[in-house]
């Protein structure tokens, strides 16, 4: 990777959280040129600007939480399994995830709503890639013989992300885990109750 690419992959990890803690009418230039120790003019040499900086620090933290979701289910051989190991991961990683701000993608989108078409944009386009993927996994099961042939994906699949968004957005506020616990207990009880053959 070129010294260029190697500034502005830094640039964008350390905006990264600040975009995440703050939001983004929150987060000031400031704040970047701290975080990332380099002066604005050196920033905006690699990004046109803060818009771009934002757009880019979403992409690294849905990739981020993505590839340990990825982890998390790949290791079960079951769909249903892996199934629940997805919902888990955002009880197990609450802590770290609230102590980073919260989930990227709820963050995102309340903050980009009415105010950053672009970004809001972006978050859709994140919160569909979730939603198939979690679809993916119970066409998957079906196929497999490990998940009953009158499931609905795209349906379970919507329910499911509600629930651990609605889930961890109560426990953010509230500081209380209970919220996304109870959610995340339905999906299992979904899991095992409707979907597994």
């Amino acid at each position: 990777m070129s010294k260029a690419g190697e500034t502005r992959n830094l640039i964008i990890e350390k905006s990264a959280l600040i975009f995440n803690m703050h939001g983004y009418k929150g987060t000031t230039m400031a704040q970047l040129t701290k975080a990332i120790n380099m002066t604005k003019g050196a920033i905006y040499g690699n990004f046109v600007d803060k818009d771009e900086i934002a757009l880019a620090a979403f992409d690294f933290n849905f990739s981020e939480i993505s590839k340990k979701i990825k982890d998390a289910f790949n290791s079960k051989e079951n769909a249903c399994d892996k199934l629940i190991a997805f919902a888990n991961y955002y009880l197990d990683e609450f802590a770290e995830i609230s102590r980073k701000g919260g989930c990227p993608l709820l963050n995102a989108a309340i903050d980009s709503d009415n105010v950053h078409p672009p970004l809001k944009k972006r978050v859709a386009h994140a919160f569909e890639t979730w939603t198939n993927s979690v679809a993916q996994i119970v066409y998957s099961g079906i196929k497999r013989k490990q998940i009953n042939s009158n499931a609905k994906p795209e349906q379970f699949a919507s329910v499911f992300v509600s629930l651990i968004e609605g889930g961890f957005m109560l426990s953010k506020v509230t500081g209380s885990t209970i919220h996304l616990s109870r959610n995340i207990d339905q999906i299992i009880y979904l899991v095992n109750t409707e979907l597994r053959a």
